[in-house]
């Protein structure tokens, strides 16, 4: 392979799996039962891929059949690496009507949030919003530059619908599968496979973020069932 082909592509190969770190040792975070989340309370990833990161939700995954939810607040926990410091901490919770075929479509709620390291952090809603039975809620960086700041995942794969996903323009929507693949354990022999299969994945499927949202009037009742 010429010497500038092999350049070419070893810099490929480092968009394609930048924006993402995977962690020394999971991480805990608890939860509460008033809480809707689709992770698995064990934080394996950080990332800062996509302008955007959202969960959509879908109430009949925790109510058994689709019904309307009232938001006390959205519930979000970053991780801070000194490695990959951030530029700034300030981001956009957002709410979101929508579903999995059109994504986040009519916008409920947008508040500026401050993050912190390893820690809940909260938009609270003084006022209950109230959500149809599909809805997104949503990480904007747009004040950062470059996708700051970076967000927890956990590694276990969407035994439903893939839940979490990426954007930069708002339009398209990734899945969050994180890639395992590094320049320093990859040769230059196994780059051909690696560029005529999909992109080596830690898991076969969508992992989630530590995206959650939940009311403050106890276990369930932020579910509205007529």
């Amino acid at each position: 392979m010429p010497v500038f082909a092999s350049f070419a592509l070893g810099l490929l190969l480092v968009v394609i799996v930048s924006g993402q770190v995977q962690l020394d040792r999971p991480l805990y975070i608890p939860g509460t039962d008033a809480s809707l989340q689709y992770d698995d309370g064990s934080a394996y990833w950080l990332t800062w891929n996509g302008t955007y990161r959202g969960v959509w939700f879908n109430t009949a995954d925790f109510a058994g059949y689709p019904v309307p939810f009232e938001a006390d607040n959205t519930e979000f926990w970053f991780y801070h690496h000194l490695t990959y410091p951030w530029d700034t901490a300030s981001f956009y919770a957002e709410l979101y009507n929508g579903d999995d075929v059109y994504g986040p479509v009519t916008q409920l709620d947008q508040t500026s949030v401050t993050a912190a390291h390893y820690a809940a952090v909260y938009a609270n809603y003084p006022t209950p919003i109230n959500c149809e039975s599909s809805f997104w809620v949503i990480e904007n960086t747009e004040m950062s530059g470059g996708g700051w700041p970076s967000l927890l995942s956990d590694n276990t794969p969407s035994t439903w619908a893939d839940h979490s996903f990426y954007s930069d323009d708002f339009i398209v929507w990734e899945p969050w599968v994180p890639s395992t693949v590094g320049l320093a354990r990859t040769t230059w022999g196994e780059l051909k496979t690696l560029f005529d299969t999909p992109l080596l994945r830690s898991t076969p499927g969508c992992v989630d973020y530590f995206i959650r949202t939940s009311t403050t009037y106890g276990p369930g009742s932020g579910l509205i069932v007529d």
